[in-house]
């Protein structure tokens, strides 16, 4: 049974903020200290709840939960807090803490409260805090819709490629998201290759192998690109709300966006094309990642299955000088599926290289970038989704002057809508450009190959060939560029010989 000696109550501390500051915790725990000491109160127990709200409901995983536990235990008597508001903003948390339920004194160090003598003062100040509570949520929610209507993000953890403007640095608009450099690179080659047909895990594979990172250090990961990939915030959009805990960004409709005042980093018809081969799709965070130029797209001259990549071994013999063996060396390989042979994959590599950039060092080369004659015209797209987009507004004009009535105008926008996924999924199809697209204007092919990502390499091989490795024989080693080309097939696709 809990002593209910009012000179000598045993105290239990309660510490909590909404933020995850431990300094502020920190704080109250030592003003309450001092407060003990001054009037010779026994601390018991001390509980702290860092980044708790005081005016939502505290689960069973809350110190508070644990302090009530306590007190029902009969561990203490007496609860003390910096300020009312540290102990609670709900009028509910009183009743948890009073008659009939329970009989806790609480003593305040701030304001001087102690419900042995008065609790009216404590009750009206929690009242008066749950009243503020209600006051903010109100303030927050008109500022939030005003907030959005001008384009302007919501603090929080800014997406790669962009950095966080303070409050006393923002120019005359108010620009909160200004574009990082070095980090927009990162974004645009994901955007870029991905478009050019590289898998989620080739992406992440080839930043990984350049150095490069995330913002916080992680490799890149396929379920990162995804995310990337998915943000309408790199085409300056601002997207809708989402329930608390429930954001999914395959969710988003992008006609329900809003332009975002701050610069993109990519062109909207590029994240809609993202979109358009993702959406609907279950993510592939295993990736199907290569680390080699030409595993699976080479053939096997024999029986024309894909090859594989494998890690070859050599198997030096004695020297003849009596001195031992050279040591064991891997190589990267190439294999047969079959088993019709297992070569050296340097040599292969290095030639396919040397066709390749010959081959977009032609003069013709330039009519591989043509465009197809089954692509859509973009620019007509553009000006249909233009259109559209003004039909909304005209749509809203006619409702606040009457001259449509809600029901009408609610028919009118479903179709609006239907017709502007209908242009927004054709300019995704039409800006999955080719793996070529970028080369044109380009003087140094191979600069633009020595620096181009193995994805885009890939695409660039796929595009232009098939390359057939043929068998050579038990023990014989090739090494040079002309005894590669005696032994690699290049069959030039369809329609780029």
């Amino acid at each position: 049974m809990a002593s209910r000696d009012p000179n000598n109550p045993r105290i239990a501390v309660y510490a909590r903020q909404s933020a995850d500051e431990e300094q502020g915790i920190t704080q109250q725990i030592d003003d309450c200290r001092a407060e003990a000491k001054y009037k010779g109160w026994r601390i018991v127990a001390e509980y702290r709840d860092n980044d708790t709200s005081a005016s939502k409901l505290r689960g069973s995983g809350t110190q508070w939960a644990a302090m009530l536990k306590a007190f029902d235990a009969g561990e203490f008597d007496t609860v003390l807090a910096n300020d009312v508001d540290r102990l609670t903003r709900n009028l509910s948390d009183v009743l948890e803490l009073s008659v009939p339920r329970r009989t806790i004194r609480v003593l305040t160090v701030r304001g001087g409260i102690d419900t042995a003598v008065d609790d009216f003062m404590f009750k009206q100040l929690v009242l008066l805090a749950e009243r503020e509570v209600k006051l903010k949520a109100a303030r927050a929610k008109r500022y939030a819709l005003e907030r959005r209507a001008t384009g302007h993000p919501t603090a929080g953890m800014v997406p790669h490629g962009y950095r966080w403007v303070a409050k006393q640095d923002r120019d005359e608009q108010g620009t909160r998201f200004v574009i990082d450099p070095d980090e927009a690179q990162d974004v645009r080659q994901i955007f870029k290759e991905f478009l050019a047909g590289a898998p989620l895990g080739q992406v992440a594979r080839d930043l990984n192998t350049s150095g490069r990172s995330t913002r916080r250090g992680a490799p890149w990961r396929a379920s990162t690109i995804r995310r990337v990939l998915l943000n309408p915030v790199y085409a300056a959009l601002l997207a809708p709300a989402q329930p608390t805990g429930e954001f999914d960004s395959t969710k988003i409709r992008i006609e329900e966006c809003v332009p975002g005042a701050w610069a993109p980093v990519v062109d909207l018809d590029q994240l809609l094309a993202t979109r358009g081969r993702l959406i609907g799709v279950k993510p592939n965070h295993q990736g199907t990642a290569r680390k080699w130029l030409l595993a699976g797209l080479a053939v096997c001259g024999v029986c024309r299955e894909f090859v594989r990549s494998a890690a070859g071994e050599t198997h030096p013999t004695a020297k003849v000088d009596g001195s031992g063996k050279a040591p064991t060396k891997r190589y990267h390989a190439y294999r047969c599926v079959r088993g019709h042979f297992m070569r050296n994959g340097d040599i292969i590599d290095a030639y396919v290289a040397e066709v390749c950039i010959a081959r977009l060092s032609q003069r013709d080369a330039m009519a591989l970038l043509a465009s197809r004659p089954d692509t859509a015209d973009i620019a007509v797209l553009h000006s249909r989704r233009l259109e559209l987009q003004g039909r909304d507004g005209a749509i809203a004009f006619l409702i606040a002057s009457g001259k449509m009535s809600p029901k009408a105008a609610e028919g009118a926008l479903d179709d609006l809508a239907s017709e502007l996924r209908t242009v927004n999924d054709e300019i995704a199809e039409a800006v999955r450009h080719d793996p070529l697209a970028d080369l044109a204007g380009v003087d140094d092919v191979r600069a633009w190959w020595d620096h181009s990502t193995l994805a885009r390499r890939r695409a660039v091989v796929e595009m232009l060939m098939t390359v057939v490795i043929k068998k050579v024989g038990h023990g014989n080693r090739i090494t040079t560029l002309p005894a590669a080309e005696e032994t690699v097939g290049i069959e030039p696709r369809h329609g780029v010989a």
